[in-house]
């Protein structure tokens, strides 16, 4: 995922243990034949998707075969885990807000909520407007929201756990609400073969509107429609470019 911050990283030491960690409540695969079956109905002569917040590259393991795929994502060390997974898939450090293509692509995506690290409603509009301009016309730009802000909680407690033969992790999450932005704040204990270790990290995200999304995208250019789907809890907007 994508951050605001200078260093354009969210994940502090994380990264290693990100799929790990959601690997209970997200179906890469799944995910990914979902999408190749609405891309295959929504643009059926797509070839090229660029996976902006890639990642680790998760989605785009079950994207390469019937796409060429490329990814990209502010975070350098998920760029190298991305790189190490899919040898000659190109992957680049960028930062979603930056985006600039030589090419333009059949699918433009974004999902897991990557979109809400952004700082707020003004650059959502000018990040959906680069999302536009990397998309060939007839291409789709595919954008997962994360919590809208009626569905937020605040002073929650979440909790994650791994208990893989090498690898346990304990990852325990409070939360906070400043105005549109969430904070949460997470502990984690890890234990590993070669010894145990800690470390936090702070993750600000957006609560954006259904409003904010869909005016992001008018200024784009863009009429988006909603899909569901109950491997995306929070929907996606798909948009076709004219």
């Amino acid at each position: 995922m994508a951050s605001k911050a200078e260093d354009h990283r969210v994940f502090n030491k994380s990264q290693a243990f990100y799929e790990a960690i959601n690997a209970r409540g997200k179906d890469y695969a799944a995910e990914a034949a979902w999408m190749r079956a609405m891309i295959g109905v929504a643009n059926p002569g797509a070839k090229r998707i660029l996976d902006v917040a890639c990642g680790t590259g998760a989605h785009l393991r079950f994207l390469h075969k019937q796409f060429d795929v490329a990814g990209e994502d502010a975070d350098a060390t998920m760029i190298d885990i991305a790189k190490e997974r899919l040898p000659g898939v190109p992957f680049r450090v960028g930062r979603m807000q930056d985006l600039a293509v030589d090419r333009p692509f059949d699918v433009v995506m974004c999902l897991f909520g990557s979109i809400t690290y952004l700082a707020d409603a003004a650059e959502l509009r000018t990040t959906v407007a680069r999302f536009a301009a990397a998309a060939a016309t007839g291409g789709l730009v595919i954008i997962e929201p994360w919590i809208a802000p009626q569905e937020w909680r605040d002073d929650m407690i979440e909790a994650s756990f791994v208990d893989q033969p090498t690898l346990k992790i304990a990852r325990i999450g409070t939360t906070e609400r400043y105005g549109s932005s969430a904070v949460t704040r997470y502990e984690y204990l890890v234990g590993e073969t070669t010894g145990m270790s800690g470390f936090s990290e702070t993750h600000v995200q957006q609560l954006f509107t259904d409003e904010e999304y869909r005016a992001a995208f008018a200024a784009a250019g863009l009429k988006p429609r909603s899909e569901r789907s109950d491997l995306f809890p929070h929907g996606l907007y798909v948009a076709t470019k004219q």
